[in-house]
């Protein structure tokens, strides 16, 4: 071990430290996953860097080339983090003017009966659109998940008629269990039930998923009017934030159909 120490130095017992804090996350602290993923992105980006000046002292002219390519995957990487968090940022204050005829309340996590923290701040937003829009008909979509006793969907309705909301005003939509058919899936109900199709639609959800949300509902082929629900404490609303980058990028490489590539706009 003193050998190992000797050979490493300090620098990789702190490296160490952050890779063991980042378990920690992994393991016990759910909600903070990408928060671990970070930790370990940062020790192995100094580990790397570490051991390229270590190769450097014997065999400086391969070093170097690798250093080159592994700081320009590096700042592209970055770049593309920040063009990307900018974008999610730009959707995150919602739509200027978003009344609208249809609200639609994405769904969360429901523990037990009783909505997560993140979906009571969804439907604490929903709540306040409803009652600032009286004439809005509002769809509550979400189906019913691991650990989840009854579905997100009859967990928002109930919340939601029990604080004064008229029942006849609030639809039901059961069956989704993504962001996308959460969408789609009431487009086909409102459709159902009035025989049209509605060409916006205002959407209620975290001010971080609102502008991966929108460009889903242009794929549907309507307008997004993003109402932001805000998300506390500010640590949390930060790593949701930086996780959406990842969930932007996941939509625009393998979750966009093949005929509907549009600008997504927040």
């Amino acid at each position: 071990m003193k050998r190992i120490k000797a050979v490493l130095g300090k620098k990789w017992t702190y490296l160490l430290l952050l890779v063991a804090l980042g378990w920690i996350f992994w393991l016990w602290i759910l909600p903070y996953r990408y928060t671990a993923m970070a930790l370990w992105g940062i020790a192995g980006t100094v580990g790397v860097y570490d051991l390229l000046a270590r190769l450097g002292r014997k065999h400086p002219a391969p070093a170097r080339r690798m250093r080159r390519l592994f700081t320009g995957c590096l700042c592209l990487i970055l770049a593309l983090m920040t063009v990307t968090g900018g974008l999610v940022l730009s959707g995150a204050g919602g739509a200027e003017d978003p009344a609208c005829a249809y609200v639609v309340v994405l769904g969360a996590g429901v523990n037990g009966t009783q909505p997560s923290p993140s979906l009571e701040e969804r439907l604490e937003a929903a709540l306040a659109y409803l009652q600032t829009y009286p004439e809005a008909q509002c769809v509550v979509s979400g189906g019913q998940g691991g650990g989840e006793n009854i579905t997100e969907a009859l967990c928002m309705y109930t919340w939601l008629t029990d604080r004064g909301i008229p029942p006849e005003r609030i639809w039901q939509e059961e069956r989704a269990s993504s962001t996308q058919e959460n969408l789609r899936f009431s487009l086909e109900l409102i459709q159902e039930k009035t025989g049209s199709r509605p060409q916006e639609l205002a959407v209620v959800s975290s001010e971080y998923h609102l502008y991966r949300a929108s460009c889903m509902a242009q794929e549907e082929g309507v307008e997004c009017l993003g109402v932001p629900a805000a998300t506390y404490p500010l640590v949390l609303r930060l790593h949701y934030g930086f996780r959406e980058i990842f969930g932007v990028w996941y939509f625009l490489l393998f979750g966009r159909s093949q005929h509907g590539r549009r600008t997504c706009h927040g």
